[in-house]
């Protein structure tokens, strides 16, 4: 599978997503958001979560996105990543 059909299936696992998480107010405050920054496509609601929160829903059984990774990004603040979409270059070859 090619890294266009891999995003294109992660948008659709996406979509269909229940964000146990967050209660609707922040979900909706969080698409006005993203909307206005328009993100790239691997910034989806998850990967905007730190591994504190992450860790916090995972206990609680409420963490939609368990496989969501995170790394100091160049300015030092924390970004999360879906694993397969960073390394699908090498998956590929």
């Amino acid at each position: 599978m090619g890294l266009m059909e891999r995003k294109k299936e992660e948008a659709e696992r996406v979509r269909k997503l229940d964000y146990k998480c967050a209660t609707d107010k922040q979900y909706r405050e969080w698409r006005v958001a993203a909307r206005n920054s328009r993100p790239s496509m691997s910034a989806w609601f998850c990967t905007d979560c730190t591994p504190a929160y992450q860790k916090k829903m995972l206990e609680q059984g409420k963490c939609a996105r368990p496989d969501i990774k995170f790394k100091l990004d160049e300015d030092g603040g924390c970004a999360g990543f879906v694993p397969f979409l960073i390394n699908a270059r090498s998956l590929s070859i």
